[in-house]
C-alpha cells in the first residue's frame, strides 16, 4: 500500500507520539502491555520490535521522526516507573506508569 500511496498523506507524515523500547527478552511482554495501555489512552505507538541497544532503539525512534520514547527498565519497574525520553531536548526523566500517558500528551500539547 505504501508503495501505490495508498494511505492518507495524514498518516503517512504523522509519526507516532511515542515509541515503547524492549530493554530485554524477558520484558517483551511488559513493553508490549505499556504500547497497549498508552494505545488506550489515545495515543499513537510505534513498538521496537526486538530486544536492542538501547542507543539504537533512540536512533530508530528519532529517525522515524518520534518524539519520546518510553524505556521499562528493571530499575523503573520495581519502582512502578517508566523512563521517558525527550528526543527533542535530549532530556530524560523518570515518571509514574499511570501518569505516562498524561505526561506525554502535556509534553505534544495534546
Amino acid at each position: 500500500m505504501t508503495e501505490r500511496n495508498m494511505f492518507p498523506e495524514a498518516i503517512v507524515s504523522s509519526p507516532a507520539d511515542v515509541m515503547v523500547s524492549v530493554w530485554d527478552e524477558a520484558s517483551v511482554s511488559e513493553s508490549v502491555g505499556l504500547a497497549h495501555e498508552l494505545r488506550g489512552a489515545g495515543l499513537r505507538v510505534d513498538l521496537y520490535p526486538e530486544a536492542d541497544k538501547i542507543g539504537k532503539q533512540f536512533k530508530y525512534a528519532s529517525a522515524r521522526g518520534i518524539a519520546f520514547v518510553a524505556v521499562p527498565g528493571e530499575e523503573e519497574r520495581s519502582r512502578g516507573e517508566v523512563a521517558l525520553k525527550d528526543l527533542r531536548s535530549g532530556e530524560q526523566r523518570s515518571v509514574k506508569r499511570e501518569d505516562l500517558a498524561r505526561a506525554i500528551r502535556e509534553a505534544l500539547d495534546l
